[in-house]
């Protein structure tokens, strides 16, 4: 059976006779009445019965022509849902993130990215940046975020934004700083820094922020992550720094002061293979970059 066979049927049930089918179709009538025939050969039942009125479908054709016609629906959106999929229209995105921009910059982008393919869905993973470019290499995540990816052949990185820095302080100390601040007026306040793990980190960039500013700062801890850092802040045992999507979030009785001044910032990346990206990979990509350009 072939989808010829389908088409020319379905013209000649409706049309009601050879000649009016072989008009809509733009053949001539006798292929269309020797697909006929071995379409009913192959089947092994009469389809359609002629007469002096023209051409009546038995009950076999009739139940034939409502299956024919779902099979050429379903064949016309495989085709446009294959097409869709070659464009990136279609499919699933796997992301992992690791650390604070899942708090503002990714969710951000990825409903950018929904709205502009609304046919598009997204999964999200939690993954050490290390895991994520294992998972790149291995082709089980397409793309991952985090700050201060390590370097590695095969995997492209993009700074996909910058952020401010803050001060986090308990609101009993928020008199001592107001509103913004400069990282000499931190050499003597202890903090708690994030994350401990996933060298090169943010705790490694605050660090070197410091000193090539010429202060040694005072490092209390490093804790797991940011909401670590922030608890330990409202309990009152040390204050922290934090990028501006943390401090977007209100905590309670946590005070934030913006850090002024050169440098003080800390980029968001986005990493993904170079090479043997699937569609819904390249399209999001482009998104991507249009981002960053923005």
């Amino acid at each position: 059976m072939e989808f010829r066979q389908l088409k020319y049927f379905i013209a000649v049930a409706e049309a009601g006779n050879m000649a009016a089918a072989a008009k809509r179709l733009h053949v001539s009538q006798p292929p269309i009445t020797r697909q006929m025939q071995a379409l009913e050969a192959d089947l092994g039942v009469v389809l359609l019965e002629r007469s002096h009125r023209g051409i009546e479908l038995t009950a076999a054709g009739h139940a034939f022509l409502e299956d024919a016609r779902r099979i050429l629906e379903l064949a016309g959106r495989s085709g446009d849902r294959s097409r869709a999929a070659a464009r990136g229209d279609v499919g699933e995105l796997s992301v992992a993130y690791f650390g604070t921009p899942i708090y503002r910059s990714l969710p951000l982008l990825l409903r950018a990215f929904l709205t502009s393919t609304p046919t598009a869905t997204v999964s999200l993973t939690h993954m050490t940046k290390d895991e994520q470019v294992e998972g790149l290499l291995a082709g089980t995540i397409h793309v991952g975020f985090s700050r201060f990816f390590p370097r590695h052949p095969g995997i492209e990185i993009v700074n996909i934004a910058q952020e401010d820095l803050y001060l986090a302080v308990h609101r009993s100390q928020s008199g001592k700083f107001g509103k913004t601040c400069k990282l000499a007026d931190l050499r003597a306040v202890e903090l708690t820094l994030f994350p401990r793990g996933g060298r090169p980190s943010f705790a490694d960039e605050v660090i070197g922020l410091f000193k090539h500013a010429g202060i040694e700062p005072r490092i209390a801890r490093v804790v797991e992550d940011a909401t670590a850092a922030l608890a330990l802040t409202m309990a009152g045992a040390a204050s922290s720094i934090v990028p501006a999507s943390v401090a977007a979030i209100r905590w309670p009785d946590i005070a934030f002061a913006r850090i002024v001044g050169t440098r003080v910032k800390v980029p968001i990346s986005c990493t993904f293979r170079k090479e043997k990206q699937p569609p819904i990979l390249a399209r999001f990509v482009e998104h991507v970059r249009r981002s960053a350009k923005d």
